[in-house]
């Protein structure tokens, strides 16, 4: 019998895969929440046209909307605490605000690996005290597909990041995609609630670690230190 740790490793595909599931709520297009867990909502729901659903997390962090934008913006720490990530790296710099980066994400024998070039760029609503990173998966001439990987053929989602306080954010973390391949039911629906539960958990984990590694960031952004943010990006 498989192991629970064995299972758990293999939720790897998780920003990669859900199964449908029939429930009135989510056959509407609902958010329908299935777990709760230290203060983070998962919840699922129908994406029109595609045959697998979205998901998201919910969770409140006990720090700066900088602190956690700078952890976000150090794309080759991502597979620090982006659940079963190995593989995370820069492949264009746009601008300060837009790029496109590469993700590997671990899957165990024999389920192949995923992966995906993503392009995200960064909004900001002033008047809702909010910063949104969309991202969504694009093809890109310096990392064609490789061998033994399955590439994603879609990838679309976003993290929103609300203050709150000066020392507390609202983080949402949402993503709808197509993995690819197939993959088994009890996967798909095991990472569906463990997926954003455990990214979620690692990213409080990640800010509360770095916190003061990255002043250089939180400086030239946030006003309280003398940044400025740029009025071109805000909505």
């Amino acid at each position: 019998m498989m192991s629970r740790t064995h299972q758990r490793s293999m939720l790897a595909l998780v920003a990669l895969a859900l199964l449908f599931t029939q429930s009135s709520a989510f056959a509407d297009g609902k958010w329908e929440e299935i777990t709760r867990e230290q203060g983070i909502v998962v919840s699922k729901k129908a994406v029109a046209g595609q045959d697998l659903p979205a998901f998201r997390g919910i969770a409140v962090v006990n720090a700066s909307i900088f602190d956690i934008l700078a952890v976000l913006d150090d794309t080759p720490k991502i597979q620090d605490w982006m659940h079963n990530c190995i593989d995370s790296r820069p492949i264009q710099v746009i601008n300060e605000f837009e790029r496109i980066t590469y993700n590997k994400t671990d899957a165990p024998w024999p389920v192949s690996d995923r992966d995906v070039v993503v392009r995200s760029k960064l909004t900001i609503n002033e008047k809702r005290k909010m910063v949104i990173v969309n991202f969504r998966s694009v093809k890109h001439p310096k990392m064609p597909e490789q061998e033994d990987v399955v590439r994603m053929p879609r990838l679309r989602g976003h993290y929103k990041l609300k203050i709150l306080s000066d020392n507390k954010t609202r983080v949402e973390y949402m993503v709808e995609a197509n993995p690819g391949g197939s993959l088994p039911t009890w996967l798909a629906e095991q990472a569906s609630e463990e997926l954003p539960l455990i990214t979620l958990q690692n990213l409080r984990k990640q800010v509360k670690k770095t916190k003061g590694k990255y002043e250089a960031f939180v400086k030239q952004w946030d006003p309280a230190k003398g940044g400025k943010l740029p009025t071109d990006i805000m909505k």
